[in-house]
């Protein structure tokens, strides 16, 4: 029944970060069913930005018999970017801009 309750929670939280919306992906992250650790609310938009980002790199892949993120995955994704957090705030960054770019390839168009 547990395993059952895990699919269900995937299926939710990719929905979530599908949706774009960080507050419903933090709270889809938070479900007892997902079993998601060292959730932070104070970083919802930047696990939206990182999950957004690994579940792109995933559907991007022409190997991946999976087009959803699993629950593996994204807590490996929760943990890349409470890393990130953890940099800014070891370096005083107000902005992870920076840090966002070196993990996610973004270019800043600023």
């Amino acid at each position: 029944m547990g395993c059952f309750k895990g699919v269900v929670a995937v299926g939710y939280i990719n929905e979530a970060i599908d949706e774009g919306n960080p507050l419903r992906t933090l709270e889809t992250l938070l479900l007892p069913t997902a079993n998601i650790s060292d959730v932070d609310p104070a970083h919802a938009q930047h696990y939206q930005d990182v999950l957004y980002h690994a579940k792109s790199q995933k559907l991007g892949d022409s190997e991946s018999v999976s087009k959803v993120l699993w629950l593996d995955e994204i807590q490996q994704a929760v943990d890349e970017a409470n890393v990130d957090e953890d940099r800014a705030k070891q370096y005083g960054l107000f902005n992870l801009g920076s840090i966002c770019e070196k993990r996610l390839g973004f270019i800043s168009l600023a």
